[in-house]
């Protein structure tokens, strides 16, 4: 049987996918795709869909589990926030099963699914991060009149507003488990960050996002590197300290006075295909990490001002893989 990847809660991410379906070719190794939806495109572009079970279902981990040993799968790479902690807290459980599943440690996950627990440990780091408040710990004539209010553990920009202070109090209701933070002037930036499996810090491409659609960048450019290494450097040294591993998406602004983190995701963006298109083959080089080659560092080695533009299309199918 061959080995194989399983890309789980694949839904759209056909760009990634393919990337390890190429990645995978050279092993001779098969790339499934598993998502609880009939219709993710995906799963007509892999090797083979598999139906997944709903994440928050109480057998989830289970099911992968028992699909890890049916089909050989040697790297499970989750897409989405929801799986990551059940996966962080059962890593241990895949590796007896000769499977790595692509996950930061449980510590790093809480952390960076919180807002205000990111912007916590960041700035006890040294990193900048937005001035924040919580609901109830603030005096409202001590902010500032530009701010921005959204969930801590929000995503996909989903109840995200930018208010005024005069606004904020009748905006506060509207956001479910709300952060409050300055707003901040710049332009905004995506870094596509790899981490080895042993949490060394290898390459990294920023981008400048221009246009996004739902909280995901389709329309994007590269851009240098040098004024933000060192900066970008304490912050994947400060996660590895707490066990990122793998893939992390880094969000920030670039002001007059240095760039502010602003979130942190322990997973593959949305954007990452810049990144791959520029230089960044992590699909490849995690392939090779966990065939037990040592992956060199590699900073500053991608395309400088090479510019994204996304689109649909289209897959069509005769029957469903399964009835919904």
């Amino acid at each position: 049987m061959k080995d194989s990847v399983l890309v789980t809660s694949a839904g759209r991410r056909a760009s990634l996918l393919n990337a390890f379906i190429q990645a995978a070719a050279h092993r001779d190794w098969q790339v499934f795709a598993g998502d609880h939806d009939a219709l993710a495109p995906t799963l007509y572009l892999a090797h083979r869909g598999i139906r997944l079970p709903a994440i928050q279902s109480s057998g989830y981990i289970e099911y992968l589990l028992r699909i890890v040993e049916d089909e050989a799968v040697r790297l499970i790479v989750p897409t989405i926030d929801t799986e990551l902690l059940p996966l962080a807290q059962n890593a241990a459980r895949f590796k007896q099963g000769r499977c790595t599943a692509l996950i930061s440690s449980p510590e790093f996950i809480t952390i960076a699914a919180d807002k205000w627990l990111t912007v916590q440990f960041f700035a006890a780091k040294g990193i900048a991060v937005p001035a924040s408040w919580l609901p109830g710990e603030f005096v409202e004539s001590d902010l500032p009149g530009d701010l921005f209010l959204k969930p801590r553990n929000g995503s996909a920009s989903k109840d995200a507003f930018a208010v005024n202070r005069d606004s904020l109090l009748r905006m506060l209701p509207c956001v479910p488990n709300a952060i409050i933070q300055e707003r901040i002037a710049g332009d905004e930036i995506t870094v596509d960050a790899l981490l080895d499996l042993e949490g060394r810090p290898i390459h990294f491409v920023p981008r400048r996002r221009i246009r996004t659609l739902g909280g995901e960048s389709i329309q994007g450019v590269t851009i240098d590197d040098s004024a933000l290494r060192s900066w970008l450097l304490q912050i994947l040294e400060a996660a590895s300290q707490v066990g990122a591993i793998g893939p992390l998406t880094i969000q920030a602004f670039l002001t007059p006075e240095g760039p502010v983190l602003t979130e942190i995701n322990p997973r593959f963006g949305g954007g990452f295909p810049l990144t791959r298109a520029a230089g960044g083959d992590y699909p490849a080089w995690i392939l090779n990490a966990i065939n037990g080659e040592r992956l060199d560092a590699c900073f500053g080695n991608f395309r400088r001002n090479l510019y994204m533009s996304r689109y649909y299309v289209e897959y069509f199918a005769e029957s469903l893989l399964w009835e919904q």
